[in-house]
């Protein structure tokens, strides 16, 4: 996944409908995204698509980035890949209403009509905004079958400066974590997070819980709460990554320097990803 989405988390729940715009700050830097219109090809209609949220859509920017990099290009079809993406990831592939494919597919739509705005700031007098819009061109068509129970997109393509800060600053990500995870927005942020923080670390890195909050509780207004819901989606990391060099108290998370090549290790269990959105 790119680095950048492995710092900037997006939505755990679905926005309000009138809601067009998601912002979030991240210690110096901010992440700004706003819905956008994409053409219906059944009604020759421009359709604002709501913001992407929720673990669907980290595992389709998970996917597509995967297979940028693996295909070493911007143009991706997808089409025939992502059916057996979603059923590796642990999900049924169902059609209908409510099923598991109309859900994938609507985040794929959010992602593909977004616009992104990343603000850095060096904390003195120098600030920048990098505006982008990952994915360029979204090709939609109709099956010519009506039983046919999905719409794909046959391909997306990225911007290409997006595609090249890709390749540049590709952050490797266990899958096997990921599928143990594929149910938790959560947990796929705090595991991007943390092996974006495992690959640069040299020294103990200390958050307090108004940090830990700021990066993973945007959802939660209680600090109470929070921490409780922190230490359980830490102890179900733990299950998976027992190697990693974390210290929990009350003054909040400190992270210690290793190897993350030592610290792959296959997960000690699997957790059943539940059908509903």
């Amino acid at each position: 996944i790119h680095s950048v989405l492995a710092l900037c988390g997006l939505p755990y729940k679905a926005p309000p409908v009138e809601q067009g715009h998601f912002f979030r700050e991240y210690g110096k830097n901010t992440l700004s995204l706003s819905a956008g219109p994409l053409k219906n090809p059944e009604t020759g209609k421009m359709e604002v698509q709501g913001l992407p949220y929720g673990p669907k859509a980290r595992l389709l920017l998970l996917h597509l980035c995967t297979e940028a990099v693996r295909q070493r290009t911007p143009t991706i079809a997808i089409a025939d890949s992502l059916s057996g993406f979603i059923r590796d990831m642990g999900f049924e592939p169902t059609g209908g209403p409510r099923g598991t494919l109309g859900q994938f597919k609507e985040q794929l739509n959010r992602l593909a009509g977004c616009t992104m705005k990343i603000g850095l700031w060096d904390g003195g007098d120098h600030a920048r905004t990098i505006n982008t819009t990952p994915i360029e061109a979204f090709d939609v068509w109709l099956p010519r079958n009506p039983d046919q129970r999905m719409l794909w997109s046959s391909t997306i393509t990225f911007d290409q400066r997006y595609f090249e800060s890709l390749m540049q600053h590709a952050l490797p990500v266990d899958i096997r974590a990921v599928r143990a995870f594929a149910g938790s927005a959560r947990k796929l942020d705090m595991l991007f997070w943390f092996g974006y923080r495992m690959s640069r670390l040299d020294r103990p890195l200390k958050l307090t819980w108004e940090n830990l909050q700021a990066q993973f509780g945007a959802d939660i207004e209680s600090r109470r709460r929070f921490r409780q819901v922190f230490k359980d989606e830490m102890a179900a990391l733990l299950e998976v990554y027992p190697k990693l060099p974390t210290k929990l108290d009350e003054a909040g998370l400190t992270l210690y320097p290793a190897d993350p090549s030592k610290l792959l290790v296959p997960p000690k269990r699997t957790i059943r990803v539940q059908k509903k959105a």
